[in-house]
Parts: C-alpha cells; sequence; structure tokens
C-alpha cells in the first residue's frame, strides 16, 4: 500500500507540476499586463477595469456550476470501465450545465450593473461598456474540458491551453499601451482573453475524447437515463453553492472596497491580493490534481492511504508556507510598486496580510476535496455559509475603520475560521473509517 500511496502523490505533484508551468508563466506575463494597463490608464481608470472585469468574474462564478466535479465524480467509473454511452449522457448533461449557467450568468450580470453600478464606484458613463463586458460571461465557464482533462490525466493539455490567454491578453494590452487606447478598449481584451481560452479548451477536450475513441457524435440534447448518476443534480448544486459562497469571500470583497474607499484603494487591494495569491498559487493548484488521486483511492476503499496522503499534504503545505512568507518580506512591497507605478505607503503589510490569507485558504486545499469525494461536501458549504455570513459584514466594518489594511485582515480572519471549521468533520472521519496507524495485515 505504501507503494500505492507513494504512487499517488508522484501523481499529485506531477500533474500540480503541469499546472504550476502554464500558472508561472500566467503570472509572470500578468505583472507586465497589469503595469502595461496601469501605465496606460491610469490607477483610477485601472481601478474601474478591475472593478469592471472582477465582477464579470464574480457574477460568472456565482451562477456557473461546476460541471467538472459531477463529471469527475459520477464519469470515472463508466469511463474507465468502458461504458461509453453512459459516459456520454453524464458528458452531456454536464456541457448543457455550462451554457445555461452561462447566458443565467450574463443576464445577472448586465441586471447588476444597470442596478448596482454606480453604489460600486463606477463612472455613469462606463456602465454601457461595464453592461456590454458581462456578455463575456457567456464563454468564462470550461467545466466540462476541464473535467476532461482531468479525467484523462492530460493536466498539461490544460496548461497548454491557457498560454491563449496569456497571449492574447500580452499582445492586446501591448497594443493598447503603443496606441495609448482607453478603458473600452481594455475592457475588449479582457473579453478576448476568455473568448480564447474556451475556444481552446472545448476544441482540445474534445480533440482528446475523439482521439481516445470514446466519443464520435456530438449529441447535446442526449439526457440521462435513471441509474446513471443518482443524486447528480443535489451533487452539482451542492458543489455550485460551495463554489457560490467562495467567490463571495474571494471576488466580492474588492467590490465592497471599491464601493467604501473608490477604485483607487480598490486597484490597490486587488492587486495586493493578486500578489498574495500568486506567491501562494504553486500549492493551490495542488487542489484541482488531488479530486482524480483522491476518487481513485475512494474506489478501492482505502481510508488509511487517504489519510496518509492527506496529512503528507499538510507537512507539506506547513513547509512551503513558511517559504512564502520569506519571499514575501523580502519581495512582496517591491512587486506592488512596480505592478501599480506607484510607492503605496503600507505596501509591504499589505502584502503579508494578502499571503497570510493565502496560506489559510492553503490549509483547505486537501480538505475540501477529500469531503467532497467522501460525500460530505454539505460539510464544506455549511462552513462557507457560516464564514461568508460573518465575513461580508466584518470586511465592511472593518474597512471603515482601518481602511485597506482592515479589509485584508478581515480576509485572514475569516479564511482561519473557513480551515477550522473544515478540520473538525475531517478528524472526526479520518477517527472512524481510519483510525490509528494502518493495522499490520492491512499493510502486509
Amino acid at each position: 500500500m505504501a507503494v500505492e500511496e507513494t504512487g499517488t502523490l508522484r501523481r499529485i505533484f506531477g500533474n500540480t507540476g503541469f499546472l504550476v508551468a502554464g500558472r508561472a508563466t500566467n503570472a509572470v506575463c500578468s505583472f507586465l499586463y497589469m503595469a502595461w494597463s496601469v501605465r496606460a490608464l491610469g490607477l483610477s481608470q485601472f481601478g474601474v477595469l478591475m472593478l469592471v472585469t472582477t465582477f464579470g468574474s464574480a457574477i460568472s462564478s456565482a451562477t456557473h456550476l461546476p460541471s467538472w466535479q459531477p463529471l469527475l465524480h459520477y464519469g470515472t467509473e463508466p469511463f474507465v470501465k468502458g461504458n461509453l454511452p453512459r459516459f456520454h449522457r453524464i458528458l452531456f448533461f454536464c456541457m448543457r450545465a455550462d451554457l445555461l449557467s452561462g447566458a443565467t450568468g450574463a443576464l445577472v450580470g448586465m441586471l447588476g450593473v444597470w442596478l448596482f453600478g454606480t453604489s460600486m464606484g463606477w463612472p455613469q458613463a462606463d456602465q454601457l461598456g461595464a453592461m456590454v463586458y458581462m456578455l463575456t460571461i457567456c464563454v468564462m465557464n470550461t467545466g466540462w474540458s476541464t473535467g476532461i482533462f482531468r479525467l484523462c490525466n492530460a493536466f498539461w493539455l490544460s496548461s497548454a491551453c491557457d498560454l491563449s490567454g496569456v497571449v492574447v491578453r500580452m499582445v492586446g494590452t501591448g497594443v493598447g499601451l503603443w496606441l495609448h487606447m482607453g478603458l473600452y478598449y481594455f475592457m475588449m481584451v479582457w473579453s478576448m482573453t476568455q473568448l480564447a481560452l474556451f475556444i481552446t479548451n472545448s476544441a482540445m477536450a474534445w480533440w482528446l475524447l475523439r482521439s481516445g475513441g470514446k466519443v464520435r457524435r456530438f449529441q447535446p440534447f442526449r439526457q440521462l437515463e435513471a441509474g446513471d448518476a443518482p443524486g447528480i443534480w443535489r451533487f452539482t448544486l451542492s458543489t455550485s453553492g460551495n463554489h457560490v459562497l467562495g467567490t463571495v469571500f474571494n471576488q466580492f470583497g474588492t467590490l465592497l472596497v471599491g464601493g467604501l474607499l473608490g477604485p483607487a484603494d480598490a486597484a490597490v487591494y486587488r492587486v495586493s491580493r493578486q500578489i498574495g495569491d500568486g506567491i501562494a498559487k504553486p500549492a493551490q493548484l495542488m487542489m484541482p490534481a488531488l479530486y482524480p488521486e483522491f476518487i481513485r483511492l475512494r474506489e478501492k476503499h482505502d481510508w488509511y492511504g487517504l489519510k496518509h496522503v492527506t496529512l503528507r499534504l499538510f507537512m507539506l503545505i506547513g513547509g512551503f508556507s513558511l517559504l512564502l512568507m520569506l519571499f514575501a518580506m523580502v519581495a512582496g512591497n517591491t512587486l506592488l510598486t512596480w505592478m501599480l507605478r506607484v510607492h503605496w505607503p503600507g505596501g509591504n503589510l499589505m502584502i503579508m496580510l494578502m499571503l497570510g490569507n493565502a496560506i489559510m485558504g492553503l490549509g483547505i486545499v486537501p480538505l475540501e476535496p477529500l469531503l467532497t469525494v467522501v460525500g460530505q461536501v454539505s460539510r464544506v458549504l455549511i462552513a462557507r455559509i457560516v464564514v461568508t455570513i460573518a465575513y461580508l459584514p466584518l470586511v465592511y466594518f472593518m474597512a471603515w475603520r482601518w481602511h485597506l489594511e482592515g479589509a485584508a485582515s478581515a480576509s485572514v480572519l475569516a479564511s482561519l475560521m473557513m480551515l477550522l471549521i473544515c478540520m473538525r468533520p475531517v478528524m472526526t472521519w479520518f477517527g472512524k473509517v481510519a483510525p490509528g496507524r494502518r493495522p499490520r495485515e492491512v499493510v502486509e
């Protein structure tokens, strides 16, 4: 069994390596295109751009169904065993979920701009462009293709597709800086980035299925049959609810800061958060690689293997977090000043707080997929509800009282609360199914 656990960890880190390579390229390029955008637009207009695109991403995340999770949860068994008709019905269900949620998100986004654009700090003249940008939400969800990459263990292909978005945004912002383009042009660049990602991900996932002989015809209206995926809607809505509340925590804090403190402060908050998340991203990218491996261990009922892998990941994340803090102390403020093109007082404290928030999130990396895979996704959902109810008034009060530093501190406290709430059911579950060390007869 130890050999199996070692192989599981090797696949997790190998697949994470592919994702890290793609995201590292994206992170390096983001430092460039963010700096170019600030130089072209100025800090205030750049703040409006960040608020509009953040709002679009938040609405997309809040309305889209994370179809890759039910695809892995219900589709792994028929995919591996060659039950292609059942796998096809589950696949096309996930495709329809993506299209439906994308259209719903676009409508909600346009309505949100119309009703709340002014209260979020956007000038009236920019709200028409923001409303048009919300159409981008239709192509933001690539859930089914993401699920195919993970099901086929083709994480490298997902990273390769991400490069299309990087190229479009890099070229677009470079041209915009060179030609002195305005806010609407940069909104279009962000929109074209999402379109490029949607096209490349969908095309490559379909090619992967066709070349492997797993699908022949496109049948988007093929319906599920009884027994194909019992409870799929309940599972999908539960994971979606968890994702929505995570979005409220990650994205709407920026919008609250923008409405309370203005676009310039929102830009500093958003970029500081991006730097903190970017520094911690290598470990955060481990989560997508965990789902298929945890599902394999679940199918084998190897509960001690799950426990061992989870504990090993916690130890590795702890050591990695110490290195992150040291790096942020040395280089965090320099990165913030370079990206904003201005020196912001207290920038080093902002980076440390945002990195602390990201590190608290790292602790959840093995917990959330574990609870989802073993059928306790409702525990994650309950934790998200509790944290969100506490976070929104907390961030508003602390931002009003202590400005940006208060808003960042509220994020750290909420992330710590989420970690502690999720840790309790995991410890209880392991105490029941895998108490103590692995029994000798199981090892043998």
